[in-house]
């Protein structure tokens, strides 16, 4: 892949789905706490190759204190087109799909150029055709990997940093990103972490529950038979079973400020939890799940005029809890 730039040599893993193994181009980084394994974007051999996430930041693990938070949660047999991928993985709204006619491109920031190919809406759930997918480059430390991703088109230019850290000395990591609009037109989008969490490979349900900073509401799929909502707690009636899931289009009661974004996903049963905050208001937040993941789905606003910067963090503090559940 052009402009790759690693400090160290790539190391390979193993997927097992379908009854083949087939290896992708991964990194290994640890802070001497943590330990996390990263999959990295490559347009011939990389693991996720579609048009809904971020190519950047694919964590297939990671482990702290004994305790795994990342993982495969979909049938590898019969994976999902739209999101065979895992880890705290982003997503922005496309850019300028409605300005652009059919055989144009539209852009998806960490993805590229895609071609429209039809006048009906935007959807997640289709893949696209790559017409530009720009440039990358990563570098990578001990406890750090660095993607950049720069893409020119007529109607939208940005260089787009992000990097994965494991804090020394700290059982933290923190996810940031710089998105600099090198083009004429300002760049107005949102952009989501659907935070894949496989918690200890453990079904999700009555060992789970969610805190909050602030009491909430909403309304949702399996409210009030598989999970309830309880002030500041969501708390889970029995597991998940199945193909069942659960899903909150909207949480109510988070406002739009910094100290909104606070969100912790505890397990009783193993002890494991993790506290996840940002330093920018999150402006929506969604609930996803199935019996093997839990997805709190943050929301940032971004707007960036030409030739400034927008910046922003997510930050996450693995922890064990003292009382277990047995």
């Amino acid at each position: 892949m052009k402009g790759l730039h690693i400090l160290f040599a790539i190391l390979f893993g193993v997927f097992h789905g379908n009854s083949q193994d087939i290896k992708y181009p991964e990194v290994e980084i640890s802070n001497g706490i943590i330990k996390a394994n990263l999959y990295l974007p490559d347009a011939e051999n990389g693991y996720y190759k579609g048009t809904r996430f971020d190519w950047s930041g694919v964590i297939s693990s990671l482990e702290f204190n004994g305790h795994t938070y990342f993982g495969q949660w979909f049938d590898a047999d019969n994976p999902p087109a739209f999101a065979t991928i895992m880890g705290p993985v982003e997503a922005y709204a496309p850019l300028n799909y409605n300005d652009v006619v059919i055989g144009e491109s539209f852009v998806k920031i960490g993805v590229g150029a895609l071609k429209k190919t039809s006048n009906e809406n935007y959807s997640d759930f289709k893949n696209y055709e790559i017409v530009n997918p720009g440039k990358r480059s990563i570098k990578v430390k001990g406890n750090e990997v660095e993607f950049i991703h720069i893409l020119n088109t007529d109607k939208v230019s940005y260089q787009y940093t992000k990097i994965i850290k494991l804090i020394e000395h700290e059982q933290k990591m923190v996810i940031s990103h710089v998105l600099k609009n090198t083009g004429k037109h300002q760049i107005k989008t949102f952009g989501f972490n659907h935070n894949f969490l496989v918690i200890d490979n453990e079904t999700i349900g009555k060992d789970f529950e969610m805190i909050f900073p602030v009491e909430v509401s909403g309304i949702g799929r399996g409210l009030g038979d598989i999970f309830e909502i309880e002030d500041k707690r969501l708390v889970f009636k029995r597991d998940i079973i199945g193909d069942e899931s659960i899903a909150i289009k909207h949480l109510n009661g988070l406002n739009n400020n910094v100290d909104n974004f606070d969100v912790s996903i505890h397990n009783s049963k193993t002890g494991a939890g993790v506290k996840i905050t940002g330093d920018q208001p999150l402006s929506r937040f969604r609930l996803w799940g199935t019996a093997r993941t839990i997805c709190p789905e943050t929301y940032i606003d971004i707007k960036v005029t030409p030739g400034e910067t927008f910046s922003w963090s997510y930050f996450y503090e693995f922890y064990e809890s003292k009382t277990v559940k047995h």
